[in-house]
């Protein structure tokens, strides 16, 4: 390790050398690590007292005894590594240093204080134990008493090991406790055990429980029932068993979960108008979908019937009037004569055509009319000049999708009948196979 000192002391002597030759000069004419030295002195000088404390250390050695201070009685086992060194030879080793621990007498002595605070502190938020009506508080405070504690109760039908208790009216009665023991209290211990290691001490702890504190209304129902179960077992002879509509101003009414209810009128309701939402909105897309259908298979014979026209020398809105009057008679009009019928008023009105082309594309939504209406809005714009060989190029383009588009139709139809035809193989499969099996039987 000193020679490791003797380098950087060495180092640091160069640097600080360098600095003082060059500390004068200007940045310019200093090379970059003397100027990185220049700017960072401070990193030098905390170096410097490092080096000087490390090297300190190599004369020290430890020597004397080794003093470990445990950790208190509710602490963890200490794991203190150990250098062993004999001549030439070191080893190094791991010895496990346990928690303070009580002597026999401190041992006994805290654990009556623990009992003694357990004796105060099991009864949680009731007034004594004498009187228990809220849940037990089986905790210790470990820090203070560093025992495992275990609490067993007697009953576990009045109380659970966490200290819960089952302390409901309904629930004493069913368990077969009478009016008497509600109002005297039913007394049961619980048993508590301290452990220390493999040192253990019990003491026992004498609770009476009395039923959960009603309100005036829990406790008028508790009577109403009691009086109902009285005529029942008055009446356990006849056939049928009749009672009251109302008893000391409380209305009774059968619960019947078949019967039908505002509630489950109102959530039926709701369903209903959740399924309609969805069936409008199904609707909408189906319709739009259908929409883009008619609109595709349409577009061939539209861009057909425009270069036929727009041959024979026609303008396009005198085309889109020869068309609509061909087959604004039908009474089914296709959402392409709908949209042209749009586009004709709205230049009837004074929109310019090269607008009117724009909006009918944009209603059109689908990029083959969308590409079509520039077309034709480039025809206002520039002329007819070379709208005639688009178009053509168009046409072919189109009369492509159709093929395709009666492709697809022809595979989606083909498999539309898979569902049938598999319904039909299995009614055949049936056939055949029921009358084999009933002339095996």
């Amino acid at each position: 390790m000193r020679v490791i000192n003797g380098i950087l002391y060495i180092f640091l002597f160069m640097t600080f050398f360098l600095w003082m030759q060059n500390r004068k000069k200007q940045e310019k004419e200093c090379l970059a690590f003397i100027l990185f030295i220049r700017n960072h002195m401070q990193i030098w000088g905390l170096l410097l007292v490092v080096n000087c404390l490390s090297f300190g250390m190599t004369f020290w050695k430890e020597s004397g005894d080794i003093y470990v201070k445990r950790q208190g009685y509710d602490g963890t086992e200490q794991e203190i590594p150990l250098l062993l060194e004999k001549e030439e030879t070191t080893e190094q080793v791991i010895l496990n240093v346990s928690q303070r621990k009580f002597t026999k007498k401190e041992r006994e002595e805290k654990m009556q204080e623990a009992f003694v605070y357990l004796k105060n502190h099991i009864k949680g938020q009731n007034a004594s134990l004498s009187k228990v009506t809220e849940k037990l508080d089986f905790t210790i405070d470990y820090e203070r008493y560093p025992f495992d504690a275990e609490f067993l109760p007697e009953d576990y039908t009045l109380m659970d090991e966490s200290g819960n208790l089952k302390n409901e009216r309904k629930e004493l009665l069913a368990e077969g406790y009478g009016v008497e023991d509600l109002t005297e209290g039913i007394s049961t211990n619980v048993v508590v055990t301290l452990w220390y290691g493999e040192e253990s001490e019990k003491r026992t702890y004498k609770i009476t429980i009395f039923p959960k504190e009603e309100s005036e209304v829990q406790k008028l129902f508790a009577g109403i029932l009691e009086k109902m179960k009285k005529k029942e077992t008055e009446t356990f002879d006849q056939e049928d068993l009749i009672l009251p509509a109302k008893v000391d101003g409380v209305k009774i009414t059968r619960i019947d979960e078949s019967r039908v209810t505002p509630f489950r009128i109102l959530v039926i309701g709701i369903i209903f108008a959740g399924l309609l939402l969805l069936k409008e909105k199904e609707d909408s897309r189906q319709a739009e979908q259908k929409r883009k259908e008619v609109l595709q298979r349409c577009y061939p014979w539209f861009v057909n019937e425009l270069v036929l026209l727009l041959g024979a020398g026609m303008q396009v809105k005198n085309i889109f009037n020869i068309l609509l009057k061909e087959y604004e008679k039908e009474e089914d009009l296709t959402p392409l004569m709908m949209e042209l019928r749009v586009a004709k008023h709205s230049m009837e009105i004074g929109m310019s055509e090269e607008q009117a082309y724009y909006q009918l594309g944009r209603r059109l939504k689908l990029p083959c009319y969308i590409k079509l209406m520039t077309l034709l809005e480039q025809n206002v714009k520039r002329g007819a000049k070379g709208l005639t060989a688009a178009f053509e190029q168009e046409e072919l383009m189109a009369l492509e999708e159709r093929k395709n588009l009666a492709k697809r139709y022809g595979e989606e139809a083909g498999t539309k009948l898979l569902g049938p035809m598999v319904l039909l193989l299995l009614i055949i499969m049936f056939m055949i196979m029921i009358p084999a099996f009933l002339t095996f039987q």
